[in-house]
């Protein structure tokens, strides 16, 4: 909680009773640290840094004209502009859950071991608010480091690399689906500190699905429709959904979305759920 002279009198009822400080406190211990530069400097280098070597490097000149001619990823491979595009974002569906997954292990694991969590559940907390707001607080800290601001910058390289505005409204909606992307990892993680105490357990769980998971997709194509490995990783030699939203094309089929969604509801659900049986 805050200290005494900032401490702030709330009217918050049932499960929200004591969200509004505890969050407040949560982002505090994340903006008015350095944390949030450090992260928003490493991302910069490993997202934006691979696209500035894939784009300024390059010997090929860079334009946009159309990607209505693109049916399959191979016909995604023979354009560099399109594979630009594609690289930055799976290089972000790979680096940014990591991030993720740190930070909610830490959320849950790290606050039962200090000891913090018994201490503010001796206070009128609930603990669907507890959950709650150490989410929403390490949710909004992965937006705007690795999403938002790797974004930004991310659009204005790929503009000044063809000269001319990329289709705004297409990136934009690609940046959402990383950031969704990050959230089930987050979900996940959060879920699995609710149901262990190790830290290794939860960092492994969370870590071998988010590096070998897409590899399975090959194997077994069948899970490319309910897990988010397939939004931006070729799957079966088509245009992934999110890369297709990127590139401005319609989806061929947005039920991993959909599926990714309703995962993370899922995980949040099981992880509020769970804690209410925790004894401190």
């Amino acid at each position: 909680m805050e200290n005494t002279n900032s401490l702030k009198t709330v009217t918050e009822q049932g499960w929200r009773n004591g969200f509004a400080n505890l969050f407040h406190q949560a982002s505090d211990s994340y903006w008015h640290t350095k944390t949030w530069l450090v992260q928003t400097v490493v991302w910069l280098l490993f997202l934006n840094g691979m696209l500035a070597m894939n784009i300024w490097t390059e010997p090929v000149s860079i334009k946009f004209t159309s990607f209505n001619n693109f049916t399959t990823f191979i016909t995604l491979e023979k354009d560099p502009l399109g594979m630009v595009v594609f690289m930055f974002f799976v290089f972000s569906t790979m680096g940014l859950p990591i991030a993720a997954i740190i930070a909610g292990q830490d959320a849950i694991i790290g606050e039962r071991q200090s000891g913090t969590a018994a201490w503010l559940f001796s206070k009128p907390v609930s603990r669907p608010a507890f959950i709650l707001s150490r989410l929403f607080a390490s949710s909004l800290g992965i937006l705007v480091t690795g999403v938002v601001i790797q974004g930004v910058i991310a659009y204005l390289q790929i503009a000044l690399a063809i000269g001319a505005p990329y289709p705004f409204f297409g990136f934009l909606g690609a940046m959402g689906i990383v950031f969704l992307n990050c959230m089930f990892y987050l979900t996940l993680t959060y879920m699995l500190g609710s149901l262990f105490t190790s830290r290794g357990f939860v960092l492994g769980i969370g870590l071998a699905l988010a590096l070998i998971g897409p590899s399975m997709l090959r194997g077994f194509p069948i899970i490319k429709d309910i897990t988010p490995w397939a939004i931006f990783m070729d799957a079966a030699g088509e245009i992934p959904p999110g890369s297709a939203i990127a590139l401005g094309l319609w989806p061929a089929s947005i039920t991993p979305i959909i599926c990714t969604v309703l995962w993370c509801l899922v995980f949040t659900a099981v992880a509020i759920l769970r804690f209410r049986r925790e004894e401190f």
